[in-house]
């Protein structure tokens, strides 16, 4: 069974990995080194920075085993959207965007946006996300700004 639970300090460790495993399996191969370099300074600090500075990050376990990891700041932008390498393909990405969507409903939120990385656009249009612009690099990070009227 699927649970989403919000990270606590001292989490940031274990999502760290996961995020740093599948990015170098599905993503880097689309960026160039310097996009690379840039996407490495996601440290465990730099996620626990963001976390002490007011941005909401979910996990997502099934059992024990972490699946998947939301963040979300400025209340209505995707910073990050992880599913592990053994849990890709099971609905875990969906569960967690719906967990997030509902959330910021509730709270009033209109919009919720993402610059999608190239490879995930097709998920996030699945998902009802429309694309605001053509894919833009920046510090050698690709992705295209996309968004969803909640």
């Amino acid at each position: 069974m699927l649970v989403i639970t919000q990270l606590v300090p001292g989490e940031e460790y274990v999502i760290h990995t996961l995020i740093r495993e599948t990015f170098d399996t599905h993503i880097s191969q689309y960026y160039s080194a310097e996009g690379i370099n840039t996407f490495y300074r996601i440290t465990p600090q730099a996620i626990r920075e963001r976390l002490n500075n007011g941005n909401d990050i979910f996990i997502a376990r099934n059992s024990s085993m972490l699946t998947g990891v939301i963040e979300v700041n400025n209340n209505n932008h995707i910073f990050l959207l992880f599913v592990s390498n053994e849990a890709k393909g099971t609905g875990v990405g969906k569960i967690l965007l719906g967990y997030v969507k509902d959330r910021l409903a509730q709270l009033g939120v209109q919009r919720l946006t993402v610059n999608s990385s190239p490879n995930s656009v097709g998920f996030y249009k699945s998902q009802g996300f429309l694309p605001l612009a053509g894919e833009e690099e920046v510090h050698g990070i690709r992705s295209i700004k996309m968004q969803l009227l909640l």
